[in-house]
């Protein structure tokens, strides 16, 4: 991974599109500790995106709270970083902030090397109804933009791939 031409590493650890997405313990703005399930209990689209700060990064992340408010449908969007730190009050993006390293370590977003070590790296999981992982977009150069039509592509195929209703319903 690289950021403003300094080349980091990331843990070894790594999950991918096709696996059930992993529950994760963080704390919420108020210090609350809460659990981001796999599956959310509503049938709910989830995002799970993570950066290194907020300032550094804060045109996209900005944007990316009005690309989510401008959705048609509801999706819980949570942003993370790796620890509580101050943000503006978002139109769709739920601040997480990952204090015990579950995400960092599960999700294989935890820098290891260099001046952002222990951030996460920047870094989106879109994880459907069903806790699967549909989509990753997970930038080699941190300085390079989410691919955003993408993004709304594997959104319109994640909602559309689950309904609730198995085989035989």
């Amino acid at each position: 991974m690289k950021y403003k031409n300094e080349e980091f590493l990331l843990t070894d650890e790594f999950i991918d599109i096709g696996y059930m997405a992993e529950e994760v313990e963080a704390v919420d703005l108020e210090g609350n500790e809460i659990i981001l399930k796999k599956a959310s209990e509503n049938r709910m689209i989830q995002i799970f995106l993570s950066f290194p700060s907020f300032e550094e990064f804060k045109e996209e992340i900005l944007a990316f709270d009005e690309f989510m408010d401008e959705a048609q449908v509801e999706i819980f969007s949570y942003i993370l970083f790796n620890e509580k730190i101050e943000l503006p009050k978002f139109k769709k993006l739920i601040p997480i902030f990952d204090v015990n390293q579950d995400f960092a370590d599960m999700y294989g977003t935890k820098i290891i090397s260099g001046s952002l070590e222990n951030k996460l790296t920047k870094a989106l999981f879109l994880i459907g109804k069903d806790g699967a992982i549909y989509h990753i977009d997970m930038p080699e150069n941190l300085e390079t933009p989410f691919d955003m039509d993408r993004i709304r592509i594997e959104l319109n195929k994640v909602y559309q791939s689950y309904t609730g209703v198995g085989c035989h319903g």
